[in-house]
């Protein structure tokens, strides 16, 4: 048994408690993790208030992890696209499991989505939360091991929110030579900038706040940003159209958690654009929209939401092949340890941190 603990969420707007627990040796198709970061994700944030809707029992969650494994099965022998695993590699995982039966996890491959799925993971029993100083997966987790030369903190700087963004891109279709505009510049918004940079889109413009999120856009190759204070839709849309000679926006990715963006980004769109709704996946706003102008001009709308679980691996190979010449490890702001979990989550509502991490057991 290792003594270990773990945060505990038992229903909106009431405090986050660190419990002590124990956790057993593992299983022949389980390994022991040692957390040493946990990202916070926006959807931390909206848990907290309740806007994901609140659990049956006292719950772990944290979904964004990197660790060192310290105890393994005989049966585990690779992650999840086939690179051997040992006691003493370091991994990135997003917990909730794949039960790699259901149509789901078959045929799309979608983490999320799994009808046999069980997340966030109930306390008292073993579990992949990342919010906890030892997780335990198994082989249903979505796992990758980190190679030698890749920093840890390259790989969390954008926990989930890489994997998102390759998994909109994928759902997207190729974006080379077209022009694009980001809505959003927190860690979805800056994922994607990036990938459509390295995947050769011939303009990319980000829309969003603060300043600093934008000036790494800007590092990461944006060629336009607009910051939401100092700039009116208006005259959002008269720079994008005089960037692509009257035409509009190839495509637009809505990485903005906000409602009031689907309608400008919309009407950012040229003809046959293509617009991912990649941020709205909570709460109850609604909004309207004409869909004569999408269909007269032959817009096609794609939602993407969850991960294709073979896009945690390519996270791993976007920081392997771009993390050092980007600095991603920079985007960490703010460290906090397992106890002050809330603290962290709090920060990133207060749009304080680009990235805010827990550190539960250290390196």
């Amino acid at each position: 048994m290792i003594r270990s603990k773990a945060i505990v969420f038992a229903a909106p707007r009431r405090p986050l408690v660190c419990h002590d627990t124990t956790v057993p040796e593992p299983g022949p198709d389980q390994f022991v993790v040692r957390v040493t970061h946990a990202g916070i994700c926006g959807s931390d944030v909206h848990r907290l208030i309740g806007d994901l809707g609140a659990p049956a029992g006292p719950v772990c969650f944290g979904h964004e992890g990197v660790g060192v494994i310290e105890s393994i099965g005989a049966n585990v022998k690779t992650d999840r696209v086939g690179n051997p695993v040992a006691k003493g590699n370091r991994i990135y995982w997003v917990p909730g499991g794949s039960c790699g039966q259901c149509r789901f996890c078959r045929g799309e491959k979608t983490l999320g989505f799994c009808q046999n799925r069980v997340w966030p993971a109930p306390f008292g029993a073993p579990n992949a939360a990342a919010f906890q100083e030892f997780a335990t997966l198994d082989l249903t987790t979505s796992f990758c091991r980190i190679p030698d030369g890749v920093t840890s903190d390259s790989v969390i700087a954008f926990g989930c929110a890489m994997p998102t963004a390759l998994t909109a891109l994928q759902r997207l279709g190729d974006i080379s030579g077209t022009n694009v505009v980001i809505q959003g510049s927190g860690p979805v918004g800056l994922a994607m900038c990036l990938v459509a940079r390295l995947n050769g889109a011939a303009q990319v413009a980000v829309i969003g706040d603060p300043v600093l999120r934008l000036d790494i856009a800007r590092r990461f190759g944006a060629d336009a940003i607009f910051s939401l204070s100092d700039t009116t839709r208006e005259e959002r849309r008269a720079r994008i159209l005089e960037m692509t000679d009257g035409a509009g926006a190839n495509v637009v990715v809505e990485a903005a958690g906000r409602v009031e963006a689907f309608d400008e980004g919309l009407h950012l769109l040229a003809h046959y654009g293509r617009y991912a709704i990649v941020g709205l996946y909570s709460g109850s706003a609604t909004t309207s929209f004409n869909p004569v102008y999408v269909n007269n001009r032959n817009i096609r709308i794609v939602g993407s939401m969850y991960l294709d679980m073979r896009e945690i691996a390519g996270a791993v190979d976007v920081a392997a092949q771009a993390g050092a010449k980007y600095g991603f490890g920079d985007l960490i702001t703010h460290r906090f340890a397992l106890e002050q979990t809330e603290d962290a989550i709090n920060c990133a509502s207060r749009g304080e941190s680009i990235k805010a991490i827990v550190v539960p057991s250290g390196e």
